[in-house]
């Protein structure tokens, strides 16, 4: 993979370095919200990300509703970036285009550790529907449905 000059080798899994993780989204801090990709497989990633105290979408040691949100279409961002990098393509900047369903149980906690399941429905030229389910002490939290639009 080339970005610029350098070129940019596919780290393996899982990907625990936050370092890694930045090689494979756009996003930047204070703005990032996976911090692991603990699984990937064709159409299918599993990312994890630990809420704390000092997190943007935090207040009154909650994360709030748009946190989860924000997790969600980054985790599906993440399963992109490794598949495109993988692939000696480049990573690509992404938007939520819509949110089908959207399911929120409860609000994880700081300290809490998330599991998201990333599911590829429909992934074609620049679109992707993804069912999403976030599950924090192997409870599910939180389920969604988007659909993603990658920017060329």
């Amino acid at each position: 993979m080339i970005f610029g000059t350098i070129k940019m080798k596919t780290p393996k899994i899982p990907i625990t370095d936050l370092e890694d993780i930045k090689k494979l989204l756009p996003h930047r801090e204070p703005m990032i919200m996976v911090d692991s990709l603990l699984d990937f497989s064709d159409g299918k990633a599993t990312a994890g990300f630990t809420i704390l105290k000092n997190n943007l979408f935090v207040a009154n040691d909650e994360f709030s509703e748009t946190g989860l949100i924000e997790h969600m279409a980054q985790a599906a961002a993440l399963y992109t970036g490794f598949k495109n990098l993988s692939d000696n393509q480049p990573v690509k900047e992404g938007f939520i285009a819509s949110i089908k369903k959207l399911h929120v149980h409860s609000l994880p906690t700081i300290n809490e550790i998330l599991k998201t399941e990333v599911t590829i429905v429909y992934d074609m030229m620049h679109m992707t529907s993804v069912k999403l389910s976030i599950f924090s002490a192997n409870i599910e939290i939180a389920n969604a449905e988007m659909n993603l639009v990658l920017k060329e």
